[in-house]
């Protein structure tokens, strides 16, 4: 745990259920949870490479969310102190 006047105020933190759904996003990308067998095709790949490339366009798709929605623009926020 950083020292108190390292930490970033409380403003600029994230809230814990973005860290929550990142972790659930990168874990979904990640093909673990396919069980062997048959190898079956969704649009020419194979359906863990379609799981794959969903799971991380969702990671992109809510990077923009969280960024556009939570992240401060500097207008209205004091500098972080160093």
């Amino acid at each position: 745990m950083l020292p108190r006047a390292d930490r970033p105020p409380a403003s600029v933190r994230l809230p814990r259920w973005i860290w929550a759904v990142y972790l659930a996003l990168f874990a979904a990308s990640v093909p673990w949870y396919v069980p062997d067998g048959p190898l079956r095709l969704w649009l020419g790949l194979p359906h863990w490479v379609v799981l794959s490339i969903a799971a991380i366009a969702g990671v992109a798709l809510f990077t923009v969310f969280v960024v556009r929605r939570y992240w401060p623009d500097g207008d209205d926020e004091a500098p972080i102190p160093r």
